[in-house]
């Protein structure tokens, strides 16, 4: 494969063009070439085209021709989203056999037909200066917040979080509502929303802002699907524990993604096993991705995780 020069950008957008309508990341490269990069197999006549942009690894062009050199162009770590065409060989392109298929969602909101909801009583709605980022603050902390993972071309896509013990009180409605409607007032048309197929909280909150499904793919990569507690029941959480253990032998960083399916299959011992194997086996990650994750969080009360912590930080 050979890097494409930002000069080449607009001529090879053609093969983007099902992967521009459906996500922003693409769009973004395409305008802004300091955002990405794009490879081909041919500088002359390009047919395969592999796009590296702020959300991940796409997939374009024709797959029929040969894919030999493909796989070695892809990080074991990377997030890859395929065009539709490439489905049916998606597996002589992936680096490594533990990537698995994602179910995900796309929902899309015209600017005019966002809808309002109100800030509970008790809680504060703090805009950002900078952007159309809203943050919703109690007791001093925030427990809520909207922000934007892409604009591009007056369209831009949303993400909410709130923090677990805040959930159900209308809280990211509210940040949403008021970050959509920033957005709108500085020239923002378009809105889209992308999440997990099993993230069912957030296409709640998308669907009551007045979002609508428009889409459904599939993204690969070798992690766990799941975004909140309850979105993948157990049986398929003990599943990827298992598979992501087995891969672990050939690629270390797989025990963090099998402590945290652990988690969620609610196997909290086993999941603090598979952090101090991670740490022994020399894991290059950061001490805070350990830390901050949404579900290894609920392991921070064992002794066992505070150690293999300290173990972890004392060699960065």
């Amino acid at each position: 494969m050979f890097k494409l020069e930002p000069d080449g950008f607009a001529a090879i957008a053609p093969l983007f063009d099902n992967l521009s309508l459906r996500h922003g990341s693409v769009r973004a490269v395409l305008r802004d070439p300091s955002l990405g990069d794009i490879w081909v197999d041919d500088l002359a006549s390009p047919r395969q085209a592999i796009l590296r942009g702020p959300e991940g690894l796409y997939l374009a062009g024709d797959p029929r021709s040969d894919l030999g050199g493909l796989a070695g162009e892809i990080e074991d770590w990377e997030y890859v989203y395929p065009d539709e065409p490439w489905l049916p060989a998606i597996g002589e392109v992936l680096p490594n056999r533990f990537m698995i298929a994602h179910d995900r969602v796309r929902l899309a909101l015209d600017a005019g037909r966002a809808r309002s909801f109100a800030v509970p009583d008790g809680f504060e709605l703090v805009a950002d200066s900078q952007s159309v980022e809203v943050s919703i603050i109690h007791a001093g902390e925030v427990v809520s917040r909207c922000s934007v993972d892409m604009v591009v071309d007056g369209y831009a896509e949303f993400g909410v979080w709130t923090h677990p013990a805040y959930r159900g009180r209308g809280l990211a409605k509210a940040a949403a509502a008021a970050s959509l409607h920033r957005a709108g007032e500085q020239g923002v048309t378009a809105f889209g929303w992308h999440c997990y197929a099993s993230n069912t909280r957030s296409q709640t909150v998308a669907k009551a802002l007045g979002f609508e499904v428009t889409d459904r793919y599939l993204g690969f990569a070798a992690r766990v699907p799941a975004e909140n507690d309850g979105d993948l029941d157990t049986a398929y959480c003990r599943e990827l524990a298992a598979t992501f253990e087995a891969g672990a032998s050939e690629i270390v960083w797989l025990d963090f993604h099998a402590a945290v399916a652990w988690v969620l299959a609610g196997e909290p011992g086993k999941a603090v096993t598979t952090v101090e194997r991670l740490v022994e086996r020399g894991w290059w990650g950061k001490t805070e991705w350990l830390e901050q994750h949404w579900a290894l969080e609920r392991l921070k009360a064992d002794p066992r995780f505070q150690g293999a912590l300290n173990a972890h930080r004392a060699t960065r």
